[in-house]
């Protein structure tokens, strides 16, 4: 069934602004290299903007959105930009309350840590709605994980998957060879994807591809040379979801409804 879902209009270049002022203005003890990829270079906030484009059709005011393996809340952030107080933010991951605090503090989240591999200390159908970015492929079982989204969604409730390792992605395949140690183990080719939501009870609504071009580089290739030209490359993201060039993409997105009965 095709669904239509709010697609307001969109202002990018001030999100994407408000973003890098949020990952710049806290302070974190950590040595975490996601942070400091994302803080330096504004095509990586310019990234997560698009992203978020995609799936945030499925948010309005009033909801209760859990944002799934948050870590430093960024698009919480995005969503607490767009919509303020009218829209009620959680998160949860397995970080330590005191690591990101600051962040989730900023954006009014409120966080909880996980205390089991897979298990949600939520009641049955709490949320309106669930934000897993680049979360799904790095849980202990990705399948129980599904379940527990299922259990803590509302009937009709949505799940937005966004940068969801692509099986046959250039930039994985370079990782792999150059970077192991930053590469995914478990990667995801599109139509196995919507099967395996369809088996733990999500029907996808709408997805793609997504981010053709790197939008980061990896610290020891951080020279000014090589900034210019992944600035350059950005409009090449524009063909992210042509045959073929799709499938070379570096990730998936999708927004699904949970379902009770098929």
């Amino acid at each position: 069934m095709v669904e239509k879902w709010r697609i307001p209009e969109l202002d990018e270049t001030a999100l994407s602004a408000a973003l890098a002022r949020f990952l710049a203005s806290a302070d974190t003890a950590l040595d975490d290299a996601y942070l400091s990829a994302k803080r330096a270079l504004p095509t990586s906030s310019a990234e997560l903007v698009r992203a978020y484009a995609k799936v945030r059709g499925a948010l309005a005011p009033g909801q209760r959105l859990l944002d799934w393996g948050c870590r430093h809340a960024a698009l919480s952030a995005l969503a607490h930009a767009e919509f303020g107080d009218r829209i009620d933010l959680h998160g949860c991951d397995v970080c330590d309350p005191s690591d990101y605090a600051t962040f989730h503090e900023r954006c009014g989240l409120h966080y909880r840590r996980l205390t089991h591999p897979w298990r949600l200390d939520y009641p049955d159908a709490h949320f309106d709605a669930v934000l897993g970015g680049g979360t799904l492929e790095h849980v202990p079982n990705d399948g129980a994980s599904l379940g527990e989204l299922w259990r803590v969604l509302r009937p009709g409730g949505a799940l937005l998957i966004t940068h969801l390792p692509n099986r046959s992605s250039w930039t994985e395949f370079v990782s792999r060879r150059l970077f192991p140690a930053q590469a995914h183990r478990r990667r995801y080719v599109w139509s196995g994807f919507r099967r395996r939501l369809l088996h733990y009870g999500f029907e996808v609504v709408t997805g793609g591809h997504h981010q053709l071009a790197p939008s980061s580089l990896p610290s020891a290739w951080r020279k000014p040379v090589l900034e210019r030209a992944l600035v350059v490359a950005q409009p090449l993201n524009a063909l992210e979801n042509v045959w073929p060039l799709r499938w070379f993409s570096a990730t998936l997105w999708c927004i699904a409804r949970k379902r009770e009965g098929f």
